[in-house]
């Protein structure tokens, strides 16, 4: 970034046009059940994470359902910190994984990004920032990086039981 002084970092994170995250061609797709959109590299990630212009109401955190801390994630991803960024994730969301593939980021933290409403100085705009795919890619690296999913602490049993009903994403962060 070119400026100390916030108003010009703004203007220059919003000049960083939105990263095009690719995908499997149409034909390779139908011979496969992979994932449609391919992996980002963290060059790519960090650049798309410098989008984020931080703003002060975070409209994206009170969109997403579990108020999940998106610019403080994005910061740490900027900053080359995978891994604080997954632990940033999760302290309010046990599927970050599923969330950055299955929520609909397009009418949640996405819809709500100020990044996608802004006016820039040349009068252009640019889409959101890709918050679903930063986060897949996020969670990702994390289990790479870590050769798995984190585990939590279990409390103590209580020599009690219960039933799940249920396969959605609290049943499985329940069981």
């Amino acid at each position: 970034m070119t400026s100390d002084n916030p108003t010009n970092l703004t203007f220059d994170r919003l000049a960083i046009g939105r990263v095009t995250v690719p995908k499997q061609k149409p034909a390779d797709r139908v011979k496969n059940f992979d994932e449609t959109y391919l992996s980002l590299n963290l060059d790519i990630a960090i650049v798309e994470a410098m989008r984020c212009i931080d703003c002060p109401s975070a409209p994206c955190m009170e969109a997403c359902p579990v108020h999940n801390d998106i610019p403080a994630a994005l910061k740490r991803l900027e900053d080359g910190d995978i891994l604080g960024a997954a632990a940033k994730f999760r302290e309010t969301s046990t599927l970050p994984e599923m969330c950055g593939r299955l929520c609909p980021q397009e009418s949640l933290c996405e819809g709500a990004c100020v990044v996608g409403f802004a006016i820039r100085p040349d009068g252009s705009s640019q889409p959101p920032v890709a918050i679903g795919r930063l986060e897949s890619f996020i969670t990702d690296n994390q289990r790479k990086m870590t050769g798995g999913f984190p585990v939590q602490m279990r409390l103590p049993s209580t020599g009690r039981q219960v039933a799940i009903v249920g396969s959605g994403p609290a049943g499985l962060t329940v069981a």
